[in-house]
Parts: structure tokens; C-alpha cells; sequence
């Protein structure tokens, strides 16, 4: 499922913080005014495994358009999580599965918890401005990030 909210009926995701996969603490609260994009994903989804490349080359394509990419890994362990990231080149950030509960609870009011892999896009005010729950495609990520750009 593919969903573009319009920004007069966009919500503001409650902010959440993290310890991620390589010991750094993440908090939304510091990507406030610009996008952000938030993807839940797992070491062991095979949705996921498809979906990698999309995320990694949008990660890369809207680097200098200051877009930052998190990711929230469940039910997971790091090992497995650190070498699905080394596999598929991931460069952004990855909240672990130890401290992920506080980020989950904040997203569970626009995905659902079982929900794996899923994307939310938020615009420059931290409000959802798109969500993809299943596996995205690029011209889906790309699309949903340039339409979120011109918001």
C-alpha cells in the first residue's frame, strides 16, 4: 500500500530516539526541517532483502538534497543486522533491535506494528507526508521524496 497525505492533513510524528547499530544515538528531534525518511525493516525479511537497493540508491541520490534516511530494525539481532547492512551497502543509520521500542511505539500510530518492511516520509516539519507499508520500489521512494521536496 502506497498513501500520499496532503500537507494540510498531515500529522507530526512524535519524536524518538535510539542507540544505533554502530553505538551512535539517534534522535529525530535533531532532523527536524528537513525530510526524513524511516524505514522498518529486518535481517531475516525477505521483502526487505528486495527493497535494499531501492533504499540505498534514494539514500544516495538525496544526500545533497539533505533528506535523511533512518532505519528501525526489529526483532532482530545485531550481528545479523551490521551484515545485512555491509551486504546491500547501507550507509544511513539504523536504530538496533535492543533500543528500537520507543521509535516503534511512535510509529505506530500512522504502521502497523507487524508491518515489515515499511517507509514513512516525513516532510521538513516532521509531519507524515507519505507511507509505503510492503516492499518500495526506487521510482516509488523517489516519487514520494520529490512530491514531500515540493510540499
Amino acid at each position: 500500500m502506497i498513501e500520499e497525505i496532503e500537507a494540510p492533513a498531515r500529522d507530526k510524528l512524535p519524536s524518538f530516539e535510539g542507540t544505533t547499530l554502530d553505538g551512535e544515538t539517534f534522535r529525530l528531534d535533531d532532523y527536524r526541517g528537513q525530510p526524513v525518511v524511516i524505514n522498518i525493516w529486518g535481517s531475516w525479511c525477505v521483502p526487505c532483502r528486495t527493497e535494499a537497493p531501492a533504499l540505498r540508491r534514494a539514500s544516495t541520490r538525496f544526500r545533497s538534497e539533505d533528506v535523511q534516511f533512518v532505519g528501525i530494525n526489529v526483532r532482530d539481532n545485531d550481528a545479523s543486522a551490521v551484515a545485512f547492512e555491509r551486504t546491500f551497502d547501507i550507509t544511513y543509520p539504523s536504530i538496533n533491535t535492543e533500543t528500537s521500542s520507543e521509535a516503534m511505539l511512535a510509529v505506530s500510530s500512522v504502521l502497523p506494528q507487524s508491518a515489515v518492511p515499511s517507509t514513512i516520509i516525513l516532510d521538513d516539519q516532521g509531519r507524515v507526508a507519505a507511507r509505503v507499508i510492503g516492499p518500495g520500489t526506487y521510482v516509488t521512494f523517489e516519487t514520494l521524496i520529490n512530491a514531500t521536496l515540493k510540499s
